[in-house]
């Protein structure tokens, strides 16, 4: 007998659906992503604080600051950020730290998410938060919650990191990317690079690559790209002028223990 499509997209979704309420062992998902406010000529990663990620090779502990003062403990804005990431044997970790430039007690190798999680009068930040291992954003800038907007901002009250690595024990299985690009008259080159762990190289390979000119562009992989744990998923781009690019992937996460 022969199955619709209406048939299948709705077997599909309810799968989709439980997963995301838990209802599948061992299965989760992630959802990544990210937005770069000036990408040029030079290969950038996608993610608010621009320029080409840097990766921690050992864990360390971080410091949440701001460069605008009502980002404090109890001030206006952002109060305090949670932070989400892996320890120094890629467990799945979490945070909470005041934005007051001090160090925390946590050590992070890697940081793939950061949120407000609670704040002033503004309900977000209003400046730059940045989440480093040094004091003053300084050492590696791990994460930055950033703003939006010409003149008046508002704070995003959350990271925009268009990357990712597999936890410890999981298997993760990639089944989109998506670019967008801010203007119809920039052409763009947007890479989905991947690095599988083996501490003797660090070596990025590119599992996929987009020319694109402005606007949305998707990648529905109907058999997923496979990614072991510990693998680090990053999205680079090059723009033919300096252009707004936002990205994000799916991953579907499988537990192996």
């Amino acid at each position: 007998m022969a199955i619709s499509s209406r048939h299948f997209a709705n077997t599909h979704l309810a799968e989709s659906v439980d997963i995301s309420a838990g209802r599948v062992l061992k299965t989760d998902f992630i959802h990544k992503f990210g937005r770069n406010p000036s990408v040029g000529g030079a290969p950038e990663t996608i993610w608010q604080h621009g320029g080409i990620y840097n990766y921690l090779s050992s864990a360390s502990t971080v410091f949440v600051s701001s460069n605008d003062a009502d980002d404090n403990p109890t001030g206006n804005g952002a109060q305090t950020v949670t932070i989400l990431g892996l320890d120094a044997n890629y467990n799945e970790i979490e945070a909470t730290q005041p934005v007051n430039n001090l160090v925390g007690t946590t050590e992070f190798l890697r940081v793939y998410r950061a949120f407000v999680a609670s704040a002033g009068s503004t309900g977000t930040n209003e400046g730059n938060v940045i989440i480093s291992t040094a004091a003053g954003g300084g050492g590696t800038v791990l994460a930055d919650i950033g703003t939006i907007g010409v003149g008046t901002t508002y704070g995003l009250g959350q990271t925009q990191l268009a990357l990712y690595t597999i936890p410890l024990h999981c298997t993760g299985y990639l089944t989109k990317w998506n670019v967008g690009v801010g203007a119809y008259n920039s052409s763009i080159t947007a890479s989905l690079y991947t690095r599988l762990y083996d501490p003797n190289n660090g070596a990025f390979r590119t599992r996929d690559i987009m020319d694109v000119p402005g606007g949305f562009h998707t990648r529905d992989y109907q058999i997923p790209i496979k990614l072991p744990a510990k693998t680090d998923i990053e999205i680079r781009a090059i723009a033919s002028t300096g252009s707004i690019i936002s990205s994000s992937f799916d991953i579907t996460l499988v537990r192996n223990r």
